[in-house]
C-alpha cells in the first residue's frame, strides 16, 4: 500500500520529513551498541549515528565494513580465514616481544615474537624489507631481531621516527583494525571490519567486489560516487532507526538524502550546509546566527521573495503550502448574482 501512496500538491514534505524524523529522535536511546556476536567490532548507533549523518562529519567515530566473499570461500572456513589474515592490518608493534631504543645512536632493536609472526605468516626478512621502504629508516634482520637505524639527528626526531616504525602497517589492508568472521543464515562466511578502506578491501582475492558495505559515507562517496553515498545516507538512517524499535517511512529518509546530496556533493543539515544556504534570508535568520544573516542581508541588499515556510511564519503571512497554494476567484457577474439572492 504505501508504495503506491502519493504527495498531494502543496503538501509541506519537508516539514512532514522533519517531523517524522524528530519526533521519534527524542526517544531514542542515548548508547553505543554492541552488534549481536561482535563483541569486539563497535559501532555508533542511535541518536549519536543520527547526528553524525545529518551533520556531514568527514568521518565516522566507529567506521566498520561488512565484507562478503565469493562463492568458492563463504563455504570453507579455512578460505575464508586466509581472506581475513589478508585483510587485517599488522602493525610491528603487533608481532614483537619488546625493543630497546638508542636516542643517542638513532638505533632500534626490534624482539620478533615467532609465535605471533607465525600466526600472521609474516617472516623476520619481510618485516625489515618493509621497514627500509620507510622514508629515512634502513632495517636489516639479525637472528630473531630486527635493527632498524634512522638518519635523523636530534632526538626528538629520532623519537618521532620510532614510534612511526612501531606502528607501521607490514601486511594487511592499512585502517582494517579488527576483523570478526560470521556466519549467516545460510552457513555462509562473511567478515565485519572494525576501520573503513573500501579501495584497499577491493585489492584483496577471495571477496565478492559487489557486496562491500562500509559505513563510512564519505570514503562511499570518494570510491563509488554521489548517487551511492545518497542511498548510504538514506539506509543509514533507515537503519539506526530501526535499530531503536522506531518505524519512520523510507520516503522521508530519502528526502534528507536528497536535500543532503543533490548539488553532487555532500552538505550538512545545519547553518554551514542547507539552512545557511537558504535563499531566503529570514529563513536562513529564523534558524541561527540571526543577527549575521540580517546584517549580512542589509549590506548587500538582498531581497526576500517569500516563497517558503519558516519566511511567512515568521512575519504571520499565509504559507503557501497546502489550501494556503490555492487562490480562488469569482466573476464579477457571479458575485452580482450571488448578492441578488440573498
Amino acid at each position: 500500500m504505501a508504495k503506491d501512496m502519493k504527495v498531494a500538491r502543496g503538501e509541506a514534505v519537508g516539514v512532514v520529513a522533519a517531523q517524522s524524523i524528530g519526533e521519534p529522535g527524542t526517544q531514542m536511546v542515548l548508547r553505543s551498541f554492541h552488534s549481536a556476536g561482535i563483541a569486539s567490532v563497535i559501532t555508533t548507533t542511535g541518536l549519536p549515528r543520527i547526528i553524525e549523518i545529518v551533520d556531514a562529519r568527514k568521518k565516522p567515530k566507529f567506521p566498520m565494513m561488512e565484507i562478503r566473499l565469493d562463492k568458492s570461500t563463504s563455504k570453507s572456513y579455512e578460505k575464508a580465514k586466509e581472506v581475513w589474515k589478508r585483510i587485517e592490518e599488522v602493525k610491528v608493534s603487533g608481532v614483537i616481544d619488546g625493543f630497546e631504543e638508542n636516542l643517542k645512536s638513532g638505533t632500534m632493536a626490534l624482539h620478533l615474537s615467532k609465535e605471533k609472526t607465525a600466526q600472521h605468516g609474516i617472516t623476520g626478512r619481510t618485516i625489515a624489507s618493509r621497514l627500509s621502504k620507510l622514508e629515512g629508516v634502513s632495517a636489516d634482520q639479525d637472528g630473531d631481531e630486527i635493527r632498524v637505524k634512522v638518519k635523523d639527528k636530534d632526538t626528538k626526531s629520532i623519537r618521532t621516527r620510532f614510534v612511526k616504525v612501531l606502528n607501521s602497517v607490514i601486511a594487511g589492508v592499512p585502517g582494517i583494525q579488527k576483523v570478526v568472521m560470521q556466519t549467516n543464515d545460510n552457513n555462509e562466511f562473511y567478515l565485519t571490519t572494525s576501520g573503513s578502506n573500501i579501495e584497499g578491501v577491493l585489492s584483496v582475492d577471495g571477496i565478492e567486489k559487489d557486496e562491500v558495505y562500509s559505513n563510512d559515507i564519505f570514503e562511499v562517496l570518494r570510491v563509488y560516487g554521489i548517487e551511492a553515498a545518497r542511498n548510504l545516507i538514506a539506509n543509514e538512517l533507515q537503519k539506526t532507526i530501526n535499530e531503536e524499535g522506531i518505524t519512520v517511512g523510507f520516503r522521508h529518509l530519502g528526502l534528507v538524502a536528497d536535500a543532503m546530496t543533490h548539488t553532487g556533493v555532500i552538505k550538512s543539515v545545519g547553518r554551514h550546509g542547507i539552512a545557511g544556504e537558504k535563499e531566503s534570508v529570514f529563513a536562513r535568520a529564523a534558524y541561527e546566527e540571526t543577527v549575521k544573516h540580517f546584517t549580512n542581508a542589509s549590506v548587500f541588499g538582498e531581497t526576500d521573495m517569500l516563497k517558503g515556510v519558516a519566511e511567512n511564519i515568521l512575519i504571520g503571512k499565509q504559507i503557501g503550502v497546502g489550501t494556503g497554494r490555492v487562490h480562488l476567484a469569482i466573476k464579477k457577474e457571479e458575485l452580482k448574482k450571488i448578492k441578488r439572492k440573498d
